[in-house]
């Protein structure tokens, strides 16, 4: 089975806005006042120059993105250009620069929140915003796309509403303010003027980084060819003209001096030409662009952590694609959690130095895989062509030097230690997953034993013959024969232990006869003759005792759909066991040739598709893993054979490609499923249900219906689960 791909959602409006909002967000309503202070009216030339530096880095991105749209922007180029260390530092900047980005946004809008809420505490708020936000990514890019187009829409119009009443208020624009600082360039040496230019750029840089933004979403892009470059470069246009229109007439408002000093200039701004009201204009205005920019942040990392997973340099996990959200649920839900945590400091300089610094660490390294992949992939088609190659992205990465040597030095310092963080990781990667994967060879390697506890000589072969099957395909199972003898309370156990033990009698025959068929099977067999007040009382004592039984294999002949008396051997079993139980209905079988087991999606069908795979591989038999749909639930048929897909792929890997997909719909689930296995099955594996801990059932209603109508053999099987995990599983899935 190939990689999980995303779906392409996203047209041009909403790719071109999550660039303006992932660019704008809430700098220009922070960043300007400072800037501003630096330079004073040269601010206008800032924002050119920035917007010009950012232009080259904007093309190579636009030529990327069109050419190989998949998830992960920067990353995702230079893992193709090369392998290794440097792939992994980039992605890993990107992915911690998006999450320490969107922790920013999440910070700036509970501060905004505070002008009119201002009982707020900001960390408690800006978690809450995460939250939010990671709601609306789960449920889709479309769906976070759409909200993006509202946001962004409302920020842009709150931005021109400020620009064209500042221009035209009695109380607005003046050129004598504009000019209050003795001129355009505010220092005298033109040597410092340039250096305090440069200084703004470092500053303002991170407002012009939509492209990187949009390049992570390529895979969820229409028509990615045409739509990609004109999304990165309008957003590279629009929020150039949008800077310079603000900056220009704030400085004519409010002199440079007041606005280098305010934390929300464009607040004050508009409270000098429209009057009380203008502050919490602005003010809701700011929460847009800091919620725009979260919403975006949030969909970027998640894409990054998707595609590092993807590449085995995070958890295999963080790559599954939810089949009928079509998001990337797992990434979400840990990079949300990663911004909760960073958002819970409410500390928007270290916040705001990380994201600065990683996003141009990811841009440069993007400029080299540009040309690295022009070399690599010459006959790649490219819809959208880096104009004078390769003159662009060499111009790209010297002006991130150039801008990056006149940064903070507390800046670097986080940045270096974020990229040394990611070696460390990167170099403990293969040992640790080493250890984890010897580790869980030792745990299922120590619980290598099938208990079969036998009682009716008419089951007992056909028993023994599943449990041989299954345990030819374990590699060192051992099948353990375990008779139970019910002892009186009376009689004490060692005492009638003693006496089982000299005696030859019917137990001791069937264990002898069942163990010499297990032996020609070629299965390591023991033999075990116990005496216990009950026989669910051994089965479970003897479990316990060996700690390498991992499965529990009985044999059972009466009906399954009928309430079971108190102390039934099965029930029993099932509720005290800790480990995995299975029970064979057996039915009359010549052959085995084809296994049907129907996916519910929980651990026990999960436990039944193990089973079956192990039993396939024996005997070569064909398997078939079936979905029942309720017409209700309004589901169409391809979106749940992809469930099936992803979930035969998760528990079995590359192997379950040759594992037949059917999917039907039946009110009945039950009766669907035995109309299927009425189609010629010898084999029906069924994991427990929910239901299986009711007193008034066995595996649940449903697999104890089909278990007594179906004209095949069938086996159940139950997952063994912590208590407390198996309670928590049990409440989130009656929530959904």
């Amino acid at each position: 089975m190939g990689k999980r791909q995303l779906v392409r959602t996203l047209g041009l409006p909403q790719i071109l806005m999550l660039g303006i909002g992932g660019t704008m967000g809430a700098g220009v309503f922070v960043l300007t006042g400072h800037a501003a202070g630096l330079v004073g009216p040269a601010v206008i030339l800032v924002f050119f120059l920035a917007g010009l530096q950012s232009l080259p880095n904007s093309l190579s991105y636009a030529e990327l993105a069109s050419s190989f749209p998949v998830a992960g922007g920067g990353y995702a180029y230079i893992s193709k250009a090369t392998k290794g260390m440097l792939p992994f530092s980039v992605g890993w900047v990107s992915w911690f620069s998006s999450m320490f980005y969107a922790a920013l946004s999440a910070v700036g809008a509970a501060y905004s929140l505070q002008v009119f809420l201002p009982m707020l505490p900001v960390p408690i708020t800006a978690v809450a915003m995460v939250l939010l936000f990671a709601f609306i990514s789960l449920r889709g890019s479309e769906e976070a796309g759409r909200t993006q187009v509202i946001l962004a829409a409302i920020l842009l119009g709150s931005l021109a509403l400020f620009v064209i009443a500042g221009l035209i208020s009695p109380n607005g624009f003046r050129w004598s303010t504009f000019y209050s600082e003795g001129g355009f360039f505010i220092y005298d040496s033109w040597v410092e003027n340039m250096a305090r230019i440069f200084q703004a750029i470092t500053l303002v840089n991170v407002l012009f980084v939509g492209y990187e933004v949009i390049a992570t979403t390529a895979e969820e892009a229409k028509n990615p060819g045409r739509n990609i470059p004109m999304a990165i470069l309008g957003t590279i246009l629009i929020c150039a003209i949008v800077y310079c229109a603000v900056a220009f007439v704030a400085l004519g408002v409010v002199p440079a001096h007041e606005l280098g000093a305010s934390s929300t200039p464009l607040s004050d701004v508009a409270a000098r030409f429209l009057g009380g009201w203008g502050a919490p204009l602005m003010g809701l205005a700011g929460l847009i662009a800091t919620i725009t920019s979260l919403n975006t942040a949030m969909l970027s990392s998640a894409r990054v952590a998707l595609a590092l997973s993807r590449d085995g340099y995070l958890p295999a996990f963080l790559a599954r694609i939810h089949p009928r959200l079509k998001t990337p649920v797992p990434a979400i839900v840990i990079s949300g959690g990663i911004i909760a945590l960073a958002a819970l400091s409410g500390d928007e300089v270290f916040l705001g130095y990380v994201s600065n610094f990683g996003y141009m660490f990811v841009v440069f390294f993007t400029n080299v895989s540009l040309i690295l992949l022009r070399r690599k992939f010459p006959d790649v088609p490219r819809a959208f062509r880096t104009p004078w190659y390769p003159v662009t992205p060499i111009l790209g990465c010297l002006g991130i030097i150039i801008v990056e040597a006149f940064t903070e030095w507390h800046a670097l310092i986080v940045g270096i230690g974020m990229i040394a963080v990611g070696l460390v990781v990167y170099k403990l990667q293969r040992p640790v997953n080493r250890a984890i994967e010897v580790a869980v060879q030792t745990v299922e390697a120590a619980r290598h034993e099938i208990l079969v506890p036998l009682a009716n000589p008419i089951t007992a072969e056909s028993l023994v013959r599943m449990a041989a099957l299954i345990g030819k395909a374990r590699e060192e199972a051992t099948l353990v024969l375990l008779s139970i003898v019910p002892v009186p309370a009376a009689t004490p156990l060692s005492v009638a232990q003693e006496l089982l033990e000299k005696e030859g009698n019917g137990h001791h025959r069937l264990l002898e006869r069942a163990a010499d068929y297990a032996f020609r099977q070629g299965v390591p067999v023991r033999k075990l003759l116990q005496a216990a007040r009950s026989v669910p009382a051994g089965i479970v004592a003897v479990a316990e005792e060996r700690s390498g039984v991992g499965l529990i294999l009985m044999g059972w002949q009466g009906q399954f759909a009928t309430r079971p008396e108190k102390g039934h051997v099965v029930q029993s079993v099932l509720h005290g066991a800790k480990c995995d139980v299975a029970v064979l209905r057996s039915r009359p079988m010549e052959h085995l040739t084809r296994i049907l087991v129907p996916i519910g999606g929980g651990p026990h069908s999960r436990l039944a598709l193990k089973l079956a795979w192990e039993i396939a591989q024996v005997v070569g038999a064909e398997i078939t893993a079936l979905r029942v749909v309720r017409p209700e639930a309004r589901s169409d048929a391809e979106t749940e054979r992809e469930v099936l897909r992803q979930i035969i792929e998760d528990r079995l890997g590359e192997a379950g490609e040759a594992v037949r997909l059917q999917v039907v719909e039946g009110g009945d689930i039950a009766a669907a499923i035995l109309a299927e296995a009425a189609q010629g099955y010898d084999l029906l594996l069924i994991g427990a249900s929910e239901e299986w801990f009711l007193k008034e059932m066995l595996f649940g209603s449903i697999p104890d219906r089909i278990a007594d109508g179906a004209s095949c053999s069938v086996l159940l099987v139950r997952k063994h689960e912590p208590t407390s995990v198996s309670w928590l599983r049990r409440r989130l899935k009656r929530i959904g």
